[in-house]
């Protein structure tokens, strides 16, 4: 709708206010969007109404239930308490349990945690227009239990309000008024508990005598994951508005001006509440008596609130103008400028001791702790932004296509001397179809296009450094205020430029029933920005934004679409997408050319790597050659600390015949070799089908989710486990004494997570509609979202998410919380 906006603001809209939705990629087509364009633009159009259309109503609701599709494979409690004997007695110790087949099969984790959980949505829209005015106007509410937990523990609710309206002032001056409200509450303390539910404790009951079981043998880190729902207490709340006021004005007859305001604010809220909990006797978790009295005088339950805002506005001033010389040479001229403005601030504060340790009376205000035991912190924030921007677009006869832009970007979140950048991008095209020679009788339109540009991209705080307060150190029993760093300006941090190539071919055929689009794209970042990695001894916790070096992007994208009516109301389209890229870091600007990213587990163990020469985020570690079968064949390796028969041979990559940290190389890519996209539509009748079918292949997930601990569950690949030469060449021998660190970052973490998934089904069915029926439409449907995944990843789901975080995360899983099947009835009617 013209709203300058984020992926984060798509939640405030209901799927059933969207009127279309189309993706903008090349360099040409996103040049005017600026530094909002650098990744692609998704220009969303929501409904209008209709000038001379009496008002119309349609109410669309569904209900559907979300299930988990599969359990992660690990132990059951006769095998758990089998291997921790094992481990007990390799290690030196003794048997920890003298029948471990008493224990059957015991407690399976997931299926406590897992239950199947309703959603369900509803949308009322209005939508009509006079001679000069048009209106949409639509309420919806959504509502989602998780899988996990669920009830109020679990959830996401949604409601929404839209009002889009458009008026013909005089017959040159049009207003356009849009806005969109959502109020969003949730709580996702179920997905908390995904890791204890695969690690945990399977021959402990989930309640014993009216409290939640307890484990004897893990006492840090996992607990019961009921108990840990239960013990989760939250609440979160977001207000969100996003709109626009919009004046279009026909200055002459291929002249016209558009003046834009467009807005959005955030209102967010949260609070949080820690009781005093009892997980076992010595868990290090536990801060309760089993009473749920105070363990020590420093135990102590705790409230914690914050409040932050944001609001951002964006003003928009541009014309275009149109013009033919000759009939034959057209011209389209845009000029304009943009100014934006956004601010934010939030307030945070905790305290102890909670009322009756409950969360009934969980606020600052009732927290009775004194001020050594409270924290506070505030901040604030403000940036801006200005834009000049120009394009030239001409073609003759339609035939030769040419266009120019360039834009001269300003922010403030660069120092003085690198405010200001210009970021221009030009695109031909030819139309062969359209030329005097051209006579075929099976090709419709053949076009061929080249484009080159460049966008900025501003993703850098203002650079001005910060300082942290902290008034509880004590000196000869007085609290004495502190401060300290929190995070340094870079005032040479400049603007990232990225720089993109295509050249494409469109091409449609046979009464334009088929369509094939291909393209070739190279993608440059230069001087890309990140936050690299600096010594501790600085002591500041925040690190600033750098230009850390450039990134390379360059691939192919296939679009085959094909549709035709092949009976009597029997028609059918289908499209098919593929896409293949190689990403590469070209250069890192420091002098050991590799960043660390993100890693795992406790103790934490280094994962993904921004390394020269290699993809981003790749998984850096180990490679591995099978296991120890004899003494022999350890003496017969390079000095490998500690190993042991039944230990994991690990590659000497670096040939200086020891095994250490430079041994380490890429061991895993997160990114696909290729991606492969299938829709399928089918109209019978009445009935209508439509499927939507998503591959990735070539991705590899590190498996992050199991905890290396003596005493946690195990997947069961461990009952392949080595116990004597020759019994196991892939798992190793288990001990609770582990001297070869068998559990280091390595290949044998590393799947390969290619996968085919059957995303979304529908089926529906029209009724037919008298002349004397009080509807205009009337719809039943159903349809299966996550229906079917193909793949041999052993987790939940190999379509995990990096967490909205950077690139060092893709591929990392953590325990991700599982992606539900979710079957779903629903009817539309118009009226």
């Amino acid at each position: 709708d013209g709203i300058n906006s984020s992926l984060y603001d798509v939640d405030a809209l209901s799927s059933s206010d969207i009127e279309s939705i189309s993706v903008l990629k090349d360099a040409s087509t996103t040049a005017l969007y600026g530094v909002r364009g650098g990744n692609g633009v998704i220009v969303i159009t929501t409904k209008s109404g209709k000038k001379n259309q009496e008002t119309q109503f349609t109410l669309d609701t569904s209900y559907g239930v979300q299930e988990v599709e599969n359990f992660i494979d690990v132990l059951n409690a006769a095998q758990y308490a089998a291997i921790l004997n094992e481990g007990s007695v390799t290690s030196g110790g003794s048997l920890l349990f003298t029948n471990p087949s008493a224990f059957g099969v015991g407690t399976n984790w997931q299926a406590e945690l897992y239950d199947s959980a309703p959603i369900s949505n509803t949308t009322l829209s209005a939508s009509g227009g006079s001679d000069t005015t048009t209106y949409f106007l639509s309420a919806s509410y959504l509502a989602q239990e998780g899988v996990a937990a669920g009830g109020d523990k679990d959830f996401y609710d949604r409601s929404t309000l839209t009002a889009n309206f458009v008026t013909d002032l005089t017959d040159d001056l049009k207003v356009l008024f849009n806005t969109k409200y959502s109020n969003l509450q949730g709580n996702g303390n179920g997905g908390n508990q995904v890791f204890n539910a695969l690690n945990f404790d399977p021959s402990v009951s989930p309640m014993e005598d009216g409290v939640y079981g307890m484990s004897n043998t893990i006492t840090q880190e996992v607990i019961n994951p009921l108990a840990g729902v239960a013990n989760s207490y939250g609440d979160n709340k977001t207000d969100k508005i996003i709109g626009k006021v919009e004046l279009q004005y026909d200055l002459l007859d291929n002249l016209k001006i558009t003046s834009r305001l467009g807005y959005s604010g955030i209102w967010q809220q949260s609070k949080g509440f820690t009781p005093l909990q009892y997980y076992g006797v010595g868990h290090n978790r536990t801060n309760a008596n089993a009473d749920l009295t105070p363990r020590t005088e420093d135990d102590h339950n705790r409230v914690s609130e914050t409040k932050q805002n944001w609001f951002n506005y964006t003003y928009e001033l541009f014309g275009n103008y149109d013009f033919s010389i000759d009939n034959a040479h057209n011209f389209n001229v845009f000029a304009g400028f943009t100014i934006g403005k956004s601010t934010s601030n939030g307030l945070s504060g905790s305290n102890v001791d909670v009322p009756f340790n409950s969360w009934t009376y969980a606020d600052l205000s009732s927290a009775s702790g004194g001020i050594e035991d409270q924290t506070t912190g505030s901040w604030q924030g403000v940036s801006r932004s200005v834009s000049l921007m120009g394009r030239v677009e001409y073609d003759f006869n339609e035939k030769y296509l040419a266009s120019v832009t360039v834009r001269r970007d300003g922010s403030t979140s660069f120092g003085k001397n690198n405010k200001f950048a210009i970021f221009p991008s030009a695109s031909l095209g030819w139309v062969a179809s359209n030329e005097d020679f051209f006579n075929s009788s099976v090709v419709d339109f053949l076009k061929v296009r080249a484009s080159y540009g460049s966008v900025g991209n501003d993703n850098a705080s203002p650079q001005f450094g910060t300082i942290s307060t902290f008034p509880k150190y004590t000196f000869d029993g007085n609290i004495i205020n502190g401060s300290t760093l929190l995070g340094i300006p870079n005032n040479d941090v400049s603007w990232e430029n990225q720089i993109q190539t295509n050249v494409g071919v469109d091409l449609r055929m046979f009464d334009s029933k088929l369509s094939f689009t291909a393209d070739y794209f190279i993608k440059t970042v230069d001087d890309l920005l990140f936050s690299p990695t600096l010594s501790l001894y600085l002591g500041i916790p925040a690190y600033p934004v750098a230009n850390i070096g450039k990134t390379e992007t360059k691939g192919y994208e296939i679009s085959l679409s094909y549709g035709d009516e092949i009976a009597k109301n029997v028609s059918f389209n289908t499209t098919f997408n593929f896409t293949t890229a190689e990403n590469l870091v070209e250069e890192i600007n420091n002098g050991d050319k590799y960043i660390w990213g993100s890693g795992y587990g406790i103790p934490y163990k280094n994962l993904t790597q921004f390394r020269q020469g290699e993809s981003p985020g790749i998984f850096w570690g180990y490679k591995t050659d099978g296991i120890f079968q004899t003494q022999a064949e350890v003496d017969a390796h390079a000095t490998q600390s500690n190993a042991q028969p039944g230990d994991i041979r690990f590659v000497d990559v670096d040939g200086n015949g020891k095994i250490d940290g430079e041994d380490r190389t890429k061991i895993g890519d997160p990114f696909p070799d290729f991606t492969l996209g299938w829709n399928f539509n089918l109209n019978v009748s009445n009935f209508d089908l439509s499927v939507f079918t998503y591959a990735s292949v070539g991705n590899d997930i590190y498996r992050g989710y199991e905890r290396g601990l003596n005493y946690t569950n195990k997947s069961a690949s461990v009952l392949n486990r080595w116990t004597g030469p020759g019994t196991s060449n892939t798992e190793p021998r288990y001990s609770f004494v582990d001297g070869n660190d068998n559990s280091r970052q390595s290949d044998r973490y590393v799947e390969d997570g290619s996968y085919l998934k059957i995303k979304n089904i529908q089926l529906g069915y029209n009724f037919p509609q008298g002349a004397d029926s009080p509807f205009t439409d009337v719809r039943v449907y159903a349809s299966a979202k996550n229906a079917f995944t193909f793949t041999d990843y052993t987790g939940y789901d190999p379509e995990i998410s990096n967490g909205g975080n950077t690139v060092l995360d893709t591929g990392v899983d953590r325990g991700t919380y599982p992606s539900p099947r979710i079957i779903t009835l629903g009817f539309k009617l118009k009226f």
